[in-house]
């Protein structure tokens, strides 16, 4: 199915030719952009102070949505998966979902490009986002959220824009409260790989409660970069960081270890490089294990995914990101 403009990809997404709700999201369909998109021509989502019209998709389960060969641009608006699963998310870039707030905080408005959470209990799960490019956005570039799970982020590029950092990247947990690590625990298992992180200020990514795979990343002038707190578990495996002030941590701003809520890290085979590179990187602990999984069966030992690859050495992951990652 060939989309050409806002309402095209709202209907098709959200299956409005379906009378029956409950029937929405049975069968399959595939979606594809003919070209760029401005979602705020729906203007279903909150305005801000500069932009006007802001929108909002809400894809139904078992649904892939693509850029044609070379990519297509989703302009002004969110796509929100809100408990569904078994989603596709492929060859698209992401921009015009930004105004600058006085205040510096960025908390007003919310605005995320792609957000995967939950509907009532029913968490989002067997997401994959690939081939995907994100620009600056108000609030955070993809975020996992409310128990969200298995979710795979792959070849994607997450950076700032004409010369500007971008503040919030990606929050795979949305909250360090007791009511939010009881609906996570064992869950927010996600794996990111051949993925280039650049111009950004933090969250690369910010863990909480659940599990990460960084697994072949190349991540260049970030501040604060890849983050494991609130009881989290990250294993950095053949990455190359670069200009990084703080390339990894267990233990950040009011998620801290002073506070209770450190979480852990281990880091394999993976390089610090650059002139700007203030911290050695933290490991630990040296008896370094995942968080026990609530929705499926890990196979082996909690201290390795539990899952087969083939990691790349470090010395191999630039060329390797910089080739892949993004629209083709």
């Amino acid at each position: 199915m060939i989309v050409r403009t806002a309402k095209e990809l709202q209907e098709a997404i959200e299956r409005l030719d379906i009378e029956k709700k409950a029937r929405r999201g049975r069968a399959p369909r595939v979606i594809q952009l003919a070209g760029d998109i401005d979602l705020g021509e729906l203007a279903n989502q909150k305005p801000g102070h500069q932009l006007k019209k802001v929108g909002i998709v809400r894809p139904c389960s078992n649904t892939t949505l693509e850029g044609p060969a070379g990519g297509a641009t989703l302009k002004g608006g969110t796509i929100e998966l809100g408990g569904v699963e078994n989603i596709i998310i492929r060859n698209l870039r992401f921009r015009g979902l930004w105004e600058k707030d006085p205040s510096g905080d960025y908390d007003e408005m919310g605005w995320d490009y792609i957000r995967i959470s939950s509907s009532g209990k029913t968490a989002s799960r067997h997401v994959w986002i690939d081939r995907c490019d994100f620009g600056r956005v108000y609030d955070g570039q993809l975020d996992v959220a409310h128990g969200s799970d298995l979710v795979t982020i792959s070849r994607c590029i997450f950076s700032g824009e004409n010369g500007e950092r971008h503040k919030k990247c990606m929050l795979i947990g949305n909250s360090s409260s007791d009511k939010a690590r009881t609906i996570d625990q064992g869950r927010l298992n996600v794996t990111i790989t051949q993925c280039w992180f650049r111009d950004l200020e933090s969250r690369a990514p910010r863990l909480r409660s659940g599990n990460v795979h960084f697994l072949n990343n190349l991540v260049e002038n970030v501040s604060n970069a890849t983050l494991s707190v609130s009881g989290g578990a990250t294993l950095v495996e053949g990455c190359v960081y670069r200009d990084c002030k703080l390339p990894t941590a267990f233990s950040y701003a009011d998620d801290s270890v002073e506070n209770g809520r450190g979480g852990s890290i281990r880091i394999l085979d993976s390089l610090d490089l650059g002139k700007k590179a203030g911290d050695r990187f933290q490991n630990h602990p040296a008896n370094f294990a995942f968080n026990a999984p609530a929705g499926f069966k890990w196979t082996g030992d909690l201290s390795k995914p539990p899952y087969s690859y083939q990691a790349l050495p470090a010395a191999e992951t630039e060329a390797v990101v910089k080739r892949e990652a993004g629209p083709k």
